[in-house]
């Protein structure tokens, strides 16, 4: 009896470690998207971004780039 509650606890333990990871990863893909879609169109108005530093800022209009 005892062995069936450890493995119980066991199971929902691992279940609640993959739905924190999958949220975890759902978040940072969800702030990198912006990003990525900046890296891959750098042209803004028709110019080019002067640096990719800038890319956020011109194109996603983020004040901050990110690291």
């Amino acid at each position: 009896m005892r062995q069936h509650m450890l493995n119980g606890w066991l199971v929902a333990a691992l279940i609640a470690l993959v739905c924190l990871l999958g949220i975890t990863a759902y978040v940072e893909v969800r702030k990198d998207v912006p990003r990525v879609a900046c890296m891959r169109d750098p042209m803004v108005d028709g110019t080019k971004a002067a640096q990719l530093q800038s890319c956020p800022t011109a194109c996603c209009g983020s004040t901050a780039p990110s690291a």
